[in-house]
């Protein structure tokens, strides 16, 4: 999901510049990149979340990211007794399985908050695709306060042909309760018990605080000191045993050291778990070396169960080092380099990071700066 991501976003930045050059009518420039990110955007990078989650257990699926006629899209060709036995041995998985689409949009989101406070891209570049994605989570939300908005989909006879969830957040909160209830996929809202329902429109509400943040009006930052700049974002999410609320804090000084610093409250069905990190964001060593760092640190729910009180503490610790063998500021292309990752991660739940185990992990591949 990270790197799906990341490539995703490089894409577009790409196109909305080419976009910006080509279609100098701000009316139809806009209706281009909405539809784009509309149409194609969003469906695809939100399925690519769910079926990461399916890639890293080992069973294979397909992505169909463009809407059906019942405005729905697809990730498909997964049996049932696969979805079964993924939900009686690692339910925490099947839950994120649900969830992945909305995290992937979720960090999305966060990932163009980095770039336009830290002034590696113009809010203009980006504006449609952060608005659509702050607003796809709040409207997928949505559906659970109005449920007439979602569309009434029966499943399919074929079961290869059948989406993997149906509706997220409903078979999410479903299966969150009633882990051992008789499985099938397309959960309805009425299939959901008062409880359930109850705490499926407290999601609902919380979603909202992800338009807590100056950026969504255009503000990149706020000057703070002499040579310190700084902003911030509330937002929400889903996790494999509930949700979680998250502070983001960025603060640049002197236009060279980006730093982010951010608090979660996790929460499961009666506990809230906290957790907090920091990150040192492409320090530039020298005009061609370029380094970021990054710690987390959470308290979580043992066996990231969705009712136990027991928690487990864990962390993950990174470090990336970019160097740019070619640069040229006169070109499309300014830069071309290869970068080195090194994590460690303990047990526990991530945004973004495939693994819900222990992970240990060294990475190499091509950087290219525009």
């Amino acid at each position: 999901m990270n790197q799906f991501s990341k490539n995703y976003l490089s894409s577009y930045r790409i196109f909305s510049r080419t976009l910006d050059e080509l279609i100098p009518n701000k009316k139809i420039n806009m209706i281009v990149k909405l539809s784009s990110i509309s149409l194609f955007g969003l469906p695809f990078t939100h399925e690519e979340g769910h079926r990461s989650v399916l890639t890293h257990k080992g069973i294979g699926s397909i992505s169909q990211p463009f809407f059906n006629s019942k405005g729905a899209a697809y990730v498909k060709g997964v049996r049932d007794n696969e979805l079964i036995k993924l939900r009686n041995t690692d339910l925490p998985n099947f839950a994120r399985l649900h969830s992945a689409g909305l995290e992937s949009d979720y960090m999305i989101a966060n990932r163009i908050e980095e770039l336009i406070v830290f002034e590696e891209e113009s809010y203009k570049v980006l504006k449609e695709e952060y608005l659509l994605r702050k607003f796809g989570i709040i409207s997928y939300h949505l559906t659970t306060l109005i449920p007439s908005l979602s569309p009434n989909i029966k499943e399919e006879d074929n079961e290869l042909k059948r989406d993997i969830v149906g509706h997220d957040i409903w078979g999410f909160v479903r299966y969150l309760h009633r882990p051992n209830m008789p499985f099938y996929r397309y959960t309805q809202f009425d299939d959901l018990t008062n409880i359930e329902k109850k705490y499926a429109k407290g999601l609902a509400f919380k979603s909202f605080t992800n338009l807590l943040s100056p950026i969504l009006l255009g503000k990149s930052s706020f000057d703070i000191y002499p040579d310190l700049k700084g902003n911030f974002s509330i937002g929400h999410s889903l996790s494999p045993f509930g949700d979680y609320f998250e502070q983001n804090f960025y603060l640049f000084y002197k236009n060279k050291y980006k730093i982010i610093f951010y608090i979660r409250e996790f929460m499961n069905r009666d506990k809230t778990f906290l957790a907090s990190g920091v990150k040192l964001h492409n320090y530039k060593w020298s005009k061609k070396v370029a380094t970021s760092f990054g710690l987390d640190i959470w308290n979580q729910p043992d066996n990231l169960s969705f009712t136990t009180t027991n928690n487990k503490l864990g962390g993950n610790i990174y470090l990336k080092l970019n160097h740019f063998t070619y640069q040229n500021k006169g070109n499309f292309i300014k830069g071309i380099g290869l970068f080195t990752e090194i994590f460690y991660k303990t047990d526990g739940f991530l945004p973004e990071f495939a693994s819900l185990e222990s992970d240990f992990g060294l990475r190499f591949g091509l950087s290219i700066s525009y």
